[in-house]
């Protein structure tokens, strides 16, 4: 959709310094080492992906759609930090469940942890917030 404003480059920098933007900025500077790091640890086919998609779309669709914007952005960028460390442990706990306990292959047990993790991302804030959007 074109801008309307006279101005392009001050409305195109006011969209991409937006707070719902940069929480997705900081989701993916996060989601893309540690899909590294899931997939150089556990040597996980498919679940590095599952992770990444976890923390890179999950993580930033959650804040956007259920929890109350901030008034600073930097508190966006912390909420998603600490949503994305703990969606990280969740995930690599549930996948070690899986193949550990329940003795699953890396695949079937990366869809189950990024089904629980997906789905804990988004309970969550919508039990303790409801629909902001």
């Amino acid at each position: 959709m074109p801008s309307h404003s006279t101005d392009g480059r001050s409305s195109l920098w006011d969209r991409a310094t937006a707070q719902r933007n940069v929480a997705i900025y900081a989701a993916i500077l996060v989601a893309v080492p540690a899909a590294y790091g899931f997939h150089t640890v556990f040597d996980a086919g498919g679940g590095d992906f599952l992770l990444l998609m976890t923390l890179a779309v999950g993580v930033p669709t959650a804040y956007n759609d259920y929890w109350p914007a901030f008034d600073r952005t930097w508190k966006a960028v912390a909420w998603v930090l600490v949503a994305c460390t703990v969606a990280t442990a969740a995930f690599a706990g549930l996948f070690l469940a899986g193949t550990e306990r329940l003795a699953l292959s890396a695949f079937p047990a990366s869809v189950g942890a990024f089904l629980v993790t997906v789905g804990g991302v988004h309970a969550v804030p919508l039990a303790l917030f409801g629909r902001e959007g």
